[in-house]
């Protein structure tokens, strides 16, 4: 199938497609006789589990170092389960973030400020 048509069965743009060979995701697909790109079932899927693999917070970058690990002949699973691993400590941590965040702002909110300010006493009084 030509990338087009690639394209369209994933939900994505032919320029995604694109990118992702230039960086290594996706190994160049043969060319036909007119110099188009020629994906199999194989980049099909592959692309499957790299839109897959971004829904729940992969980067590129990992994504790459696991289709490495298969492609060297290695199961990645242990990777992925370390980095599965990071990504909810990732996410805790930012949980705690934004709840110390939004302490403050319901404070901000509760305490009227009629002071002085430059521009707004609100968000001057923050310590």
């Amino acid at each position: 199938m030509r990338i087009g048509e690639l394209a369209e069965k994933l939900g994505l743009n032919p320029k995604t497609l694109r990118y992702w060979e230039e960086i290594g995701l996706l190994p160049p697909p043969q060319r036909d006789g007119s110099g188009y790109r020629v994906y199999t079932e194989d980049h099909l899927r592959l692309c499957e589990f790299i839109i897959k693999a971004k829904s729940v917070g992969f980067s590129l970058e990992e994504i790459k170092e696991i289709i490495f690990l298969k492609s060297s002949g290695q199961a990645p699973c242990g990777c992925v389960e370390e980095r599965i691993r990071e990504k909810i400590s990732e996410i805790d941590r930012l949980i705690e973030d934004l709840k110390a965040q939004k302490k403050v702002l319901e404070e901000l909110l509760r305490e009227r400020r009629e002071v002085p300010a430059s521009v707004c006493p609100i968000i001057e009084s923050i310590g």
